[in-house]
């Protein structure tokens, strides 16, 4: 990149293949080689997008003084958050940068949370090893909850719990969930909506809407994308102009369901200037995928024609080019692109823009023709045709590209779980029920129950197993068994869906999260709760009147409902395509398509609220 070849040139600091930090992949490997030559290892754990690791890989790491004393003195590894999940979760509370020192073994000597420039960082390294060498240092507390008993409180209790945990970081003077660094969140504003319709004591509407409200302020109003937060404290100042591709679909998602719920189109506008967005500068035409994230900085086309990021920023489109543009990350996340394959298709419930529904199954196809493994799960990166041009460099392998991992599992069957409800096509179930056999036979608990981040446990963490169960991805997959056990009937999913939610609901789990519980509260809610299960039966898909009444399912929008489309059997073959609402303890009345069927629908579900 321009910028980072003038920065060096700058600083009189050209490192040659010779004069490089000899970085190992988070693995076995490393660590066989520390225990042989009786070294400790220093980790560097961060993100692409990371400023403060770009930093440290421009500057501190290319100090001669600082790659001797680390390649003579330690084992170093280099890992990516978001590449290997389990690693970010493991040392998300030192991030990010993280760099941590760990002995020989795995034990955790020594954190550091951010960068540290050169002069500051080689005495650091000093003190270390002459504590090292002289066995002063004693192992840092750090219970990866490799094995935690799991919680035995009621379900109502689990979820007052964890439901007020996270009320506690809503803001109700400037909305959003947080104080000290305002995140455009959209999981809590989707549990909002759910809680709208299925608790007639809910009052999280007003939540909702006043959140999305403010994570519209700090959009891109000229190119479209929501910025990721803002540093000034509580009140939506200052932000920063970094767009990430997940909070794109996800706040995209709630733009559509806040559209459905209140019927302004206003969230539809919103909704539309992040598609745009995703579609002018994070849609790959090579790869039909969508790229990981924007950076803040300006990539600048003439270094002699330097312009602030917030002047850049209030520039129309256009006028941006001659400055140059932000540097864009290319790697290609499954995790990422199927979250993306939701959005769309909640976009679609709100719009029954086609073009919507086409781009979801697009995506989804192409996610499963470069990302599906013989093995029967989702890699985490995806090969692209696109030269990948990385801030942050990484050592071979360092995104275990082979690997399972429960994160990328988890996005993927919820995925194609909603793309069954919108397509009809079987075929998403069927990948449903392969992936959650895989996902069961290679991660599941049989002890306290739950699911282990990934299979790849190469070393030993404080004693234990370095076996870490995240309760975002644990809540995410126990979502999915709890939606595919109400459309399946199978309910030994639901067995296994409380025993993930129970692993990770313990206290000290639960509380080190903070305000990033949603996925859990919701999770926790459809697990007492449960769904409306919109069966449409019919024995001639083809037939006008299934095809409407089809459309009207599809297009009625409810936070809880379910669809399935099947032939006559469980239900009875009335001659005509006819709908069938169920939750857990009541079905209604078949409901043809007609004039008055929305209404018909509508009524069933007042009586049961």
């Amino acid at each position: 990149m321009k910028r980072k070849i003038v920065l060096l040139l700058v600083f009189g600091v050209f490192v040659s293949n010779a004069q490089k930090i000899n970085w190992y992949a988070w693995g076995e490997t490393p660590f066989k080689k520390a225990i042989a030559e009786h070294k400790p290892v220093f980790l560097d754990v961060g993100t692409e997008w990371c400023t403060a690791c770009n930093l440290m890989e421009e500057k501190t790491y290319t100090d001669t003084s600082i790659i001797r004393i680390i390649n003579q003195n330690f084992i170093a590894i280099k890992a990516d958050a978001e590449a290997q999940p389990d690693v970010g979760a493991r040392f998300l509370e030192w991030g990010w940068p993280a760099l941590i020192f760990l002995d020989s073994a795995g034990n955790q000597l020594k954190a550091l949370q951010g960068n540290r420039r050169s002069e500051i960082f080689k005495p650091i390294l000093l003190e270390f090893l002459a504590n090292y060498k002289a066995g002063k240092l004693t192992v840092q507390n750090n219970d990866f909850f490799s094995s935690e008993p799991p919680d035995k409180s009621g379900l109502p209790e689990l979820y007052k719990k964890s439901y007020s945990q996270l009320d506690y970081y809503y803001d109700s003077l400037y909305y959003g969930w947080g104080y000290a660094l305002k995140i455009p969140l959209y999981q809590p504003v989707e549990l909002c909506f759910w809680l709208n319709k299925t608790d007639k004591k809910s009052k999280d509407l007003g939540k909702a809407l006043s959140s999305l409200n403010q994570y519209s302020k700090i959009s891109d109003r000229m190119a479209g994308g929501v910025y990721f937060g803002c540093s000034s404290g509580r009140t939506w100042k200052g932000a920063q102009p970094e767009k990430r591709t997940e909070y794109q679909a996800g706040v995209m998602h709630n733009y559509a369901e806040a559209f459905m719920t209140t019927g302004d189109k206003k969230w539809l506008n919103e909704a539309n200037l992040l598609r745009t967005y995703l579609m002018s500068s994070m849609f790959s035409k090579e790869d039909s995928l969508f790229y990981n994230s924007q950076e803040e900085y300006i990539d600048l086309a003439d270094e002699k024609v330097v312009i602030s990021p917030e002047k850049y920023f209030k520039l129309p489109a256009d006028q941006r080019a001659k400055y140059g543009f932000p540097p864009i990350d290319k790697t290609l996340y499954t995790d990422i692109n199927f979250r993306i394959v939701r959005a769309f298709l909640k976009l679609y419930e709100a719009t029954q823009n086609k073009a919507d529904l086409d781009l979801a199954v697009l995506t989804a196809n192409r996610i499963i023709k470069k990302g599906y493994l013989k093995e029967g799960w989702f890699k985490t990166v995806i090969d692209n045709k696109n030269e990948v041009k990385r801030m942050r460099d990484l050592p071979g392998d360092s995104a275990q590209r082979n690997v399972m991992y429960l994160k990328t599992q988890a996005h993927a069957a919820l995925a194609m779980l909603s793309l069954y409800q919108f397509t009809g096509d079987t075929s998403w179930l069927v990948r449903c029920e392969n992936l959650k056999n895989r996902v069961n036979e290679k991660l599941y608990d049989n002890e306290n129950g739950g699911y282990f981040s990934t299979n790849l446990m190469p070393v030993t963490l404080s004693g234990k197993r370095a076996a870490t169960k995240v309760l975002i991805e644990n809540a995410l997959f126990a979502r999915f068994l709890i939606e595919y056990s109400d459309l399946s009937g199978n309910e030994e999913l639901i067995k296994m869906a409380e025993s993930s939610l129970r692993s990770v609901g313990v206290d000290k789990i639960l509380s080190n999260e903070e305000r990033l519980i949603a996925d859990f509260v919701l999770a926790t809610s459809k697990l007492m709760k449960h769904h409306l299960v919109f069966t449409v039966v019919s024995n001639d898909f083809n037939s006008d009147d299934t095809k409407n009444l089809i459309k009207q399912v599809q297009h009625y929008y409810h936070p809880a409902k379910l669809v399935k489309i099947e032939k006559p059997g469980h239900y009875p073959d009335l001659g005509k395509a006819s709908l069938f609402i169920c939750n857990q303890t009541v079905c209604s009345q078949p409901i043809s398509y007609s004039a008055n069927s929305k209404a018909e629908i509508d009524l069933f579900i007042k009586k049961l609220k």
